[in-house]
């Protein structure tokens, strides 16, 4: 028997942010497409959908999946009868085939099936394609069952279009389907919420009276994730005086910890759990850093299944080499991080630092050597990054660093700014650096000159002397500089010096 609330289409909520821009998107599909709809837990993928059923009326058959359908006789009943509250005659041989079956082999129920659905284009059954929503597809794990749903999607006829709403990236050769223009996607950064539909949020449907600042903050502070907005209004629905706690967030809201607790980590393997807390503890990483953590050598499979599973992962380049965690969900895990043993962590800051260190990323070593409180390192590196920084006039960075680190260790340091109230209030608003990354190689060899400028450039002297030295323009000089920082494969002087020491330069 089959549980009619699982073809229950969600009731809108009164009051609603209506999402333009999302169901314009899902307005642009049509018949023998995919709608893949990809978040986290707590994006509104359902509500969005819901929304536009209920906006843009037409024959559609809604399914919420659960973990018991995932096998494909089970599943492809539910499918069949949801379809057929649109249609009543489709399906029927489909039917009688999945229950005579002695599932040796499937098949020829898909087959049945996609022939009833050509029939309708062919027999001006339906004008406009049916919709089939396929809601919560992550919990289908069953190797046949996707394979069967590959099929169905690979012979889809233009009468009806499949709407997928699933917290991971489902195995349905998604980008053949992207190539051949069958599939369109919703994913984390459209279901953002905006300032414009903040506000929305807000002050209408949650009935608050914030201004444009304290709502904009919010939704950068939660990177527009729904549920994390939700909360927070929840929090200011019984206090307005807790606004500023929730603006000036040192640690993450109970409410918010126990929804990703309950959503997101516990559902995680242990081996899956161990990794998220353990690379929780910096602020971006990738698979070579992550191995020198785990102390293991397989860790890009397993981003590349974070990546999948949509865990509030954030690539940070178009490689997706380098990633970081929504920050709600990094604050989630760093609570289970400072719970470890005091050992353990240290030991994690060792090992990240030295990693860094070597591939060129002082900054971010840096930061790693005072988390550890290794004031010695720390002022050695702060001494490598300070003058490329006071060049720049990043004297917020170098302030930052400086008043984390104990004076005795810094008093020989010298600053533009040597006011004591200044560093303290220039720290407080500090914010952290973004490194580049650093290739092993030079792409092709130097130039006379730009070995000249290499050379110069490894003694430390600031491009003021470096000038002077070669008698050249400033101007000149930076040519030259950001010539030799493309054949080293770096951005930056940091990462220079650490380059100039493994490799040694090449001249025409």
């Amino acid at each position: 028997m089959l549980l009619k609330n699982r073809f229950y289409l969600p009731p809108l909520r009164e009051h609603c942010v209506e999402r333009h821009q999302l169901i314009t998107k899902l307005n642009s599909s049509s018949g023998g497409q995919l709608v893949l709809v990809s978040a986290p837990a707590g994006y509104g993928k359902t509500t969005t959908v819901s929304q536009w059923l209920h906006r843009h009326p037409h024959a559609f058959a809604w399914l919420t999946v659960d973990r018991m359908q995932s096998s494909p006789d089970i599943l492809w009943e539910y499918i069949i009868n949801a379809l057929q509250t649109t249609q009543p005659t489709l399906g029927v041989n489909a039917i009688s085939l999945l229950k005579s079956s002695a599932h040796s082999s499937f098949e020829p129920v898909i087959i049945s099936l996609l022939n009833d659905l050509d029939d309708l284009c062919t027999n001006n059954a339906t004008k406009d394609p049916i919709t089939l929503i396929l809601d919560d597809f992550h919990h289908v794990e069953n190797t046949i069952t996707l394979q069967l749903m590959n099929l169905f999607l690979d012979h889809l006829p233009p009468s009806i279009r499949i709407i997928l709403t699933s917290r991971k990236q489902p195995s349905l050769a998604i980008a053949r389907r992207r190539a051949n223009n069958q599939v369109i996607e919703l994913s984390e950064s459209d279901l953002a919420f905006q300032l414009t539909e903040g506000r929305d949020f807000f002050n209408h449907t949650m009935g608050l009276s914030l201004n444009d600042d304290a709502i904009n903050t919010l939704c950068q502070q939660n990177e527009g994730w729904a549920v994390g907005l939700q909360l927070a209004a929840l929090s200011l629905q019984q206090s307005l005086s807790s606004l500023d706690n929730l603006l000036d967030r040192q640690a993450i809201d109970r409410h918010i910890s126990d929804y990703l607790f309950d959503e997101v980590f516990s559902q995680q393997s242990k081996a899956l759990q161990d990794f998220l807390i353990i690379t929780s503890s910096i602020p971006r990483f990738c698979a070579g850093l992550c191995n020198a953590l785990m102390q293991e050598n397989d860790n890009l499979t397993l981003i590349k299944q974070l990546d999948k599973l949509n865990l509030f992962l954030v690539p940070l380049d178009n490689h997706r080499t380098w990633f970081r965690y929504h920050d709600l969900f990094r604050q989630f895990l760093l609570q289970h991080f400072n719970e470890l043993d005091t050992q353990l962590k240290k030991q994690n800051y060792q090992i990240s630092s030295a990693w860094l260190e070597d591939a060129g990323y002082l900054e971010e070593a840096l930061d790693q050597f005072i988390l550890l409180q290794d004031w010695i390192n720390s002022t050695r590196l702060l001494k490598q990054v300070a003058p490329e920084k006071i060049e720049q006039s990043h004297n917020d960075s170098l302030l930052k660093w400086i008043a984390q680190i104990p004076n005795e260790y810094t008093s020989t340091i010298s600053l533009p700014v040597s006011s004591t109230a200044t560093t303290q209030t220039l720290s407080k608003t500090a914010q952290p650096l973004k490194s580049q990354t650093v290739k092993t190689t030079l792409t092709e060899p130097l130039t006379r000159r730009e070995s000249q400028v290499m050379a110069l450039v490894s003694q430390g002297l600031s491009n003021k002397h470096i000038a002077t030295e070669l008698n050249i323009s400033l101007n000149t000089l930076k040519v030259h500089i950001r010539n030799l920082y493309g054949k080293m494969g770096v951005e930056n002087r940091s990462q220079a010096m650490v380059k100039i020491n493994k490799t040694p330069s090449k001249s025409k």
